[in-house]
């Protein structure tokens, strides 16, 4: 009798293997909107190409917030299902995939064409005229994260009657100056640590940024390693999480996240080295609030920089949260913090 015994094991073993849920069809459902809510994600035509675009909110009356991801080429829609939906009930939330990022690098065939900055602040200012037209908006939030953030204070500085607020999470300031005090952050976090290997890999990187060749794409990729490593990119964590939660995410086929992945090499290798003259130093007067957050680890794009840069703007509000137990991603890393300051301190400049 115990071949039956054992035959019902797997019998009942192979049923539960066969009925477990699918990860991502339960996170689908979990960022489920109610009846009557926004819910469109769809190419648009922007400067000529298709691009995609999500916009979610549970109430049409809400203002809109448009989030511009970072790396270059790094999309924040595959990941937004860990921080977003609760957004969604206070604002219509957009995520933009940028040309040559993402579902718009699906949509190209995998060809971005040439990336330029100018090219890619244009795209920014054609998505936010894209929302204010479709969704009867005269001003929107934009909130530009690292990379994103470049385009989003330029945006601010531009447009200002087309904004409530500019929100910087892990603002760009200077390139040069973020490097430099990036790297030097690190390498005294490894010395902290004594942590001989990333010792010997920081210091054979000097002088960082080097120069004669500050575009050296090696040398920054080496220094993120081991900023990563040491918990500046996501606060205690020596491995970056990026694919698995982009894998779990219902936004995304397997061929976009492999997309994702090859746009991101793309993104970087043409944008990185037109990056070395971004300087917002002399750039200190603005028209329309401005709003950053910062987390206190943050050693990618350094929170003291912007803390002092802070201090020196004019605009009609200005605030600074600085965000503890956070680094790079504080979006992630202190999602219920970064919602509160939302509504409290961000969405009322919208009047609403």
């Amino acid at each position: 009798m115990k071949w039956i015994a054992v035959s019902l094991l797997l019998a009942t073993q192979l049923s539960a293997a066969a009925s477990a849920p699918d990860p991502r069809a339960v996170i689908e459902h979990s960022q489920s909107l109610p009846p009557g809510s926004i819910n469109d994600a769809k190419a648009v035509t922007i400067n000529g190409i298709e691009q995609w675009i999500s916009v979610r909110g549970t109430d049409r009356r809400n203002p809109i917030l448009l989030f511009i991801h970072g790396g270059p080429g790094s999309p924040m829609l595959p990941e937004s299902w860990t921080f977003q939906r609760p957004w969604e009930d206070f604002f219509t939330v957009a995520q933009w995939d940028q040309r040559g990022a993402g579902k718009t690098f699906s949509l190209a065939k995998r060809h971005a064409g040439a990336l330029t900055v100018d090219q890619m602040q244009s795209d920014a200012e054609q998505v936010v005229e894209y929302l204010r037209r479709t969704y009867g908006k005269e001003k929107i939030f934009v909130l530009g994260h690292s990379w994103g953030s470049i385009l989003g204070l330029s945006l601010a500085q531009r447009h200002p009657e087309w904004l409530y607020a500019y929100i910087g999470v892990g603002q760009v300031v200077n390139s040069r100056r973020n490097e430099a005090v990036g790297y030097a952050q690190t390498l005294a976090k490894a010395r902290e640590l004594h942590n001989a290997q990333a010792i010997a890999a920081l210091e054979k990187l000097a002088p960082y940024p080097d120069p004669e060749n500050p575009a050296s794409l090696d040398k920054v990729i080496v220094e993120r390693r081991w900023d990563r490593a040491l918990g500046g990119m996501r606060f205690g964590q020596e491995n970056d999480d990026e694919q698995q939660v982009r894998w779990l995410s219902p936004a995304y086929t397997a061929y976009d996240r492999e997309s994702a992945d090859l746009g991101e090499q793309q993104s970087a290798a043409a944008l990185l080295p037109q990056l070395w003259q971004v300087n917002f130093d002399q750039v200190t007067e603005f028209k329309c609030p401005i709003i950053f957050f910062g987390g206190s680890a943050d050693r990618t794009t350094p929170t003291s920089i912007v803390e002092d840069y802070v201090k020196r703007i004019h605009a009609p509000v200005k605030k600074f949260f600085k965000i503890e137990h956070a680094a790079h991603y504080v979006v992630n890393e202190s999602p219920g913090i970064v919602l509160m300051h939302l509504v409290d301190d961000v969405k009322p400049l919208s009047g609403s």
